[in-house]
């Protein structure tokens, strides 16, 4: 136990990494980003649905937690001005293949989509 090893997480083909960094700590066999609590609640430029995007095993990421970042789903630093205090998720792919990630930045189970994007798109109420 320790060291600089995160949580693994399997998706179809492709087992992921989740790198610890700094006090961050995820639970066993949780990822979780600190950030996530202290996302905005509209992000500015993700958008609603998964983005799916073919991983490099052995390849590192940072998945953007803020949604302001204009290469979706991945961190191109726009949190630094957009989103101060907010940290993208940084993950290392163990297999090659498709991953759908997160872009509504809704999930609970950040970098993958769990469909919490559904959620928030439908309307409050009954339906007819």
């Amino acid at each position: 136990p320790g060291g600089g090893a995160g949580a693994m997480l399997r998706l179809g083909a492709v087992t992921l990494r989740v790198l610890r960094g700094g006090r961050a700590r995820a639970p066993p066999g949780a990822l979780l980003s600190p950030a996530l609590s202290s996302a905005p609640s509209a992000p500015s430029s993700a958008p609603p649905q998964p983005l799916v995007v073919e991983l490099k095993a052995g390849k590192k990421y940072a998945w953007c937690s803020c949604g302001h970042s204009k290469t979706q789903p991945f961190c191109d630093g726009s949190h630094r001005t957009a989103a101060p205090g907010v940290s993208p998720l940084r993950f290392t792919a163990e297999a090659d293949g498709a991953a759908p990630l997160c872009a509504c930045k809704r999930t609970r189970t950040p970098p993958f989509c769990d469909g919490s994007h559904r959620e928030q798109a439908a309307p409050p109420g009954p339906r007819p």
